[in-house]
């Protein structure tokens, strides 16, 4: 076959191919017209759905923020009152400082607040989950065991594994041992050393074991608890607190033999 009927060949197909596309539009142009209105509608969702994700992020980041920094506000107490019995004490100079507390307890009740609001507004974003894992230590902080449970759990619900949804079973754990119930303490801090990939201090949670076996009256474990910071972690700041604790155990069982 020569070159100018080769050539003349591939401008037919070519001409063929579009003519049935012109055909193809012109007979489906509606349906062409809704796949590409939709396609593009498609797109302005997706990046209006990013663009307000990104600024829900953002938004539930400040409220983290603002929350932190006042719970890091520093306490100033109020200056004492004159003696009554001095005529002449002058009263003293106001002590308040801007952005300051007069006492922790009211320093903690500004930041819950604030800790609440940003978990409640972004429950599932890591600054929301973040803020309800700080309002749930700040509510076993000011006695509220209850509240401070219900919020441990549900970071525990949001966070899974990572590393706020372990340090919330801890916080869980925790808040049932200072409630009374150490054997639901002792099944969080177990269920905790068992974790593959621990992101928390081991030697740490098995301190809070060895304690929380001791209020449950198992000594035993106790014992066992106590030893395994001392033989495994022997650089862990719990160390000698844990040698103390099984020495007096130790002692008491050689008393009652």
């Amino acid at each position: 076959m020569k070159r100018s009927e080769r050539h003349h060949l591939k401008e037919n197909a070519l001409a063929v191919w579009l003519a049935d596309v012109a055909d193809v539009f012109e007979t489906r142009s509606r349906e062409v017209f809704i796949w590409a209105a939709l396609a593009v509608v498609a797109l302005v969702l997706v990046g209006g759905y990013v663009s307000y994700q990104q600024s829900a992020d953002l938004r539930g980041t400040d409220l983290l923020a603002d929350a932190l920094n006042t719970a890091s506000a520093p306490v100033v107490p109020p200056p004492p009152p004159p003696d009554p019995s001095d005529p002449t004490a002058a009263p003293p100079a106001a002590a308040f400082q801007p952005g300051s507390f007069t006492s922790e307890g009211r320093r903690a009740e500004a930041a819950l607040e604030k800790f609440m609001l940003a978990a409640e507004a972004f429950p599932e974003s890591p600054a929301g989950i973040t803020a309800r894992y700080h309002a749930a230590t700040l509510l076993g902080t000011l006695g509220r065991r209850d509240e401070a449970e219900a919020y441990y759990a549900e970071v525990v619900a949001l966070a899974g594994d990572n590393i706020y949804g372990r340090m919330a079973r801890l916080g869980l754990a925790e808040t049932s041992m200072n409630g009374g119930n150490p054997d639901a303490a002792i099944a969080l801090f177990e269920e905790a050393l068992n974790l593959t990939g621990a992101q928390v201090p081991l030697d740490g949670v098995l301190m809070r074991l060895g304690r929380a076996y001791l209020r449950a009256g198992r000594t035993v474990e106790a014992e066992e608890s106590f030893a395994r910071i001392v033989d495994e972690f022997p650089q862990s700041i719990y160390g000698p607190v844990a040698q103390t604790e099984l020495d007096e155990l130790q002692t008491r069982d050689a008393d009652a033999s």
